[in-house]
C-alpha cells in the first residue's frame, strides 16, 4: 500500500513538471488587435477609443476613406460606425457569427442614418446570415436592402442587391428562381458601367447556369467574368473567377483543364487565408481527381474541405463534400460511405427547412409586389410631369393628342384588319391540317377494319366492335374555338406583331410578353392549334410578311424580312419558300399582278 502511494505521488510530480514545461515553451495566445480595440471601445465608448479603432483600420488599409470624428459627433453615431466596420472586418476574416452580432448592434442605432448606410448594413447582414446557411434570415434583410436600393434609383446598388439575392436563392437550392434575379442584375450592371460589379455578377451567373446544367452558357459567363477581372488586375478576385471557371470545366468533364487551374488557385487561397474559397476549390479539386480515377487523392481533398467547412461553420459546402465522398466510397467501403451519407442528409435537412421554404415563397411574392408598386410609381411620375406643363403647352399637347388619336385609330383599324386576315389564314391552315388528319385517320381506320374482316374470315370468329371514330373528334376540336381561346390567339398575334419590328422573335420573348412560361405557352398553342409555339409564331410572321409584300410594293424584300422578325434575308427567304411554295419576290410578282 505504501509503495503504491509513493508511485502515485511520483506520477503526479512528473505530470506537474511536464505541465509546467509545456506551459513555459508554448506561446501565449495573443488577442487580435481588432478584438482588443473593439473590447476597449465597448468598455469605454468615447472619442478616444473610437479614433484608436479607426486608426488601426487605416493602418491595415481596410477602408477606402478614413472615418473622422469630432468632439460634437454623437455617441450613437460613433457606436454605429465602429460596430458596422467591426462587422465588415469579421466578415472579411470569415468569422460570420461575430460579423452578424456587430452588424445587428450597428443596425439598431441607424434609425436616423442615411438610406445608403442602412442599405450597406443590411447587405452585409444578409451575407453574414447566408454564409451561415440561415437563408430565411438572409432574405429578410436582403429584401429590405433591395427596397432601399430601388428607391435610390442607383443601377449599381440595385444590381448589387439583386446579385446577393440570386446567390442566396442558389445556395438555398432554388437556381430557377435565382436565374431571374441574376438576369435583372446583369441589366442594371450594364447601365451602371462598373467593371468590378459586372465581373462579380457574371461570376454568379456562371454558377447559377452551371447548377441549371446550362453548361455552355455558364462557361460563357465565366469567361466574361475572367476577362473583366483580368482588366482590373485584382489577383484575389481573378483567383475566385478562375475557380468558378474550373467548376464548370469539371461539369463538362474537362478534368485536365480544371485541375490545371485548381493547382494554381488552391495554393493562392491557402496562402492568403481565404478559407471559404479554399474549401470550395478543394471540393472541385476532389471532383476533378475523382473524374480522372484518382479516388484516394479525391478523398484527401474532400476531407480537407470538410474540416475547413466545419471550422468556419459552412454547412452548405460541407454537404457537397460529404455527398462527393459517399459517391466515391459506396462501392469500395460501404460502411464508411454510409457515415458520410448520413451526415449529408443531416446537413441537407438543416439547410432546406420548411421555414426556409416558406420564407423563400414569401420573399418571391413580396418581390413581385414591389416590382408592381415601382411600375405604378413610375407611371404616376410620368403623369405628374404631363399635368405640370403650362397652359400653352397643354393646348399643344391636346392638339397633338387629338391628331395622335386619329392616327392611332387608323393604325389600329389597319392592325385589326391585319390581325383578322392573319387569324383567318391561320384558321384555314388549321382546318386544312385537320382535314388531312381526318383523311389519314379515316384511311388508317379503314385499313384496321379491313384487316379485322380478313382475320374474321380466316379464323371464323365473331366480329369485334370497331374502335371509336377518333377522326370525328379531331375534326370537331379543330373546328371549335371558344371566345376565350379566340381572345388568347388575338392577344398572341398582337404580341408577336408588336415584337417583330427589327428584332428576332423567339418563343421565350413571346412567353415573357404574354406573362407566362415558355412551357405553358407551347402547351396552350398546341392545344388550340395542334402546332408547337415556334411553328405557330413563324406562321404569324409569314402571314404578316405576305400582307406586306402585297400592300407595300415599294418596300424592299430585305426590309420586310427585318420588319417581320426574321434574323436575316436568307433565313426569311428560306422559311417563306418552304411554307408558301415560292420565294418572296416570286410571290409579290405573281400575286401582286393578280
Amino acid at each position: 500500500m505504501i509503495i503504491n502511494h509513493h508511485i502515485k505521488r511520483l506520477f503526479a510530480a512528473l505530470a506537474l513538471v511536464v505541465g509546467v514545461a509545456i506551459a513555459m515553451t508554448a506561446e501565449p495566445k495573443m488577442a487580435e488587435p481588432v478584438d482588443t480595440l473593439l473590447d476597449q471601445f465597448d468598455r469605454r465608448p468615447c472619442l478616444a477609443t473610437a479614433r484608436e479603432f479607426f486608426a488601426y483600420m487605416d493602418q491595415e488599409q481596410f477602408m477606402d476613406e478614413p472615418v473622422v470624428f469630432t468632439a460634437s459627433t454623437p455617441l450613437d453615431t460613433m457606436k454605429a460606425l465602429v460596430w458596422y466596420w467591426a462587422g465588415e472586418w469579421y466578415y472579411a476574416e470569415q468569422d460570420y457569427p461575430r460579423a452578424q452580432m456587430n452588424l445587428l448592434r450597428a443596425l439598431e442605432l441607424m434609425e436616423y442614418a442615411d438610406e445608403k448606410s442602412i442599405s450597406d448594413n443590411l447587405a452585409m447582414l444578409g451575407l453574414a446570415y447566408m454564409r451561415q446557411s440561415k437563408y430565411d434570415e438572409a432574405l429578410r434583410y436582403m429584401h429590405r436592402c433591395y427596397q432601399l436600393d430601388s428607391r435610390s434609383g442607383d443601377p449599381d446598388r440595385i444590381s448589387s442587391s439583386l446579385n446577393t439575392i440570386a446567390g442566396t436563392l442558389l445556395s438555398a437550392g432554388n437556381p430557377e428562381e435565382a436565374e431571374g434575379y441574376i438576369l435583372r442584375a446583369i441589366t442594371y450592371a450594364k447601365d451602371a458601367d462598373n467593371p468590378s460589379r459586372m465581373a462579380v455578377i457574371y461570376g454568379m451567373a456562371s454558377e447559377i447556369e452551371n447548377r441549371l446544367e446550362h453548361i455552355e452558357l455558364a462557361l460563357s459567363y465565366a469567361d466574361s467574368a475572367c476577362m473583366v477581372e483580368a482588366a482590373t488586375g485584382n489577383q484575389r478576385k481573378m483567383a475566385v473567377r478562375n475557380a468558378q471557371k474550373a467548376s464548370i470545366l469539371v461539369a463538362l468533364r474537362r478534368y485536365d483543364e480544371a485541375e490545371s487551374i485548381l493547382n494554381e488557385v488552391v495554393p493562392y487561397f491557402r496562402n492568403s487565408g481565404d478559407q471559404l474559397s479554399l474549401a470550395i476549390a478543394l471540393n472541385k479539386r476532389g471532383q476533378a481527381a475523382s473524374g480522372m480515377g484518382r479516388q484516394d487523392r479525391a478523398v484527401e481533398y474532400l476531407t480537407e474541405a470538410i474540416d475547413i467547412c466545419r471550422r468556419i461553420g459552412n454547412p452548405y459546402n460541407e454537404a457537397f463534400a460529404q455527398r462527393a465522398i459517399y459517391e466515391i466510397l459506396y462501392k469500395s467501403n460501404p460502411e464508411a460511405a454510409r457515415v458520410h451519407l448520413e451526415r449529408y442528409h443531416q446537413l441537407k435537412d438543416s439547410l432546406y427547412s420548411h421555414a426556409t421554404a416558406e420564407q423563400l415563397a414569401r420573399f418571391n411574392a413580396e418581390f413581385g409586389r414591389d416590382e408592381l408598386e415601382k411600375e405604378k410609381e413610375n407611371l404616376t411620375r410620368r403623369n405628374h410631369r404631363l399635368v405640370g406643363t403650362g397652359v400653352v403647352a397643354g393646348v399643344v399637347i391636346l392638339i397633338v393628342i387629338a391628331l395622335g388619336l386619329v392616327w392611332f385609330r387608323r393604325r389600329q383599324s389597319k392592325a385589326n384588319e391585319r390581325i383578322n386576315n392573319i387569324m383567318e389564314e391561320l384558321s384555314k391552315a388549321r382546318r386544312t391540317s385537320a382535314s388531312v388528319q381526318v383523311i389519314k385517320l379515316h384511311q388508317a381506320e379503314q385499313q384496321v377494319v379491313g384487316q379485322a374482316k380478313k382475320q374474321q374470315a380466316e379464323l371464323q370468329t365473331e366480329h369485334k366492335p370497331a374502335p371509336d371514330n377518333a377522326a370525328e373528334s379531331v375534326a370537331e376540336t379543330a373546328e371549335y374555338l371558344s371566345r376565350e381561346d379566340k381572345q388568347f390567339l388575338r392577344k398572341l398575334i398582337m404580341s408577336v406583331i408588336s415584337m417583330m419590328d427589327h428584332q428576332t422573335v423567339t418563343v421565350t420573348q413571346v412567353a415573357e410578353n404574354m406573362c407566362m412560361s415558355s412551357k405553358t405557352l407551347n402547351r396552350r398553342i398546341q392545344y388550340l392549334t395542334g402546332e408547337g409555339a415556334k411553328r405557330y409564331i413563324t406562321r404569324i410572321q409569314l402571314e404578316q410578311a405576305r400582307i406586306m409584300l402585297l400592300q407595300n410594293c415599294d418596300i424592299p424584300i430585305v426590309e420586310i424580312g427585318n420588319c417581320c422578325g426574321f434574323e436575316d434575308h436568307s433565313s426569311f427567304t428560306r422559311t417563306f419558300t418552304q411554307n408558301v411554295g415560292m420565294s418572296p419576290s416570286d410571290y409579290r410578282m405573281t400575286r401582286g399582278n393578280g
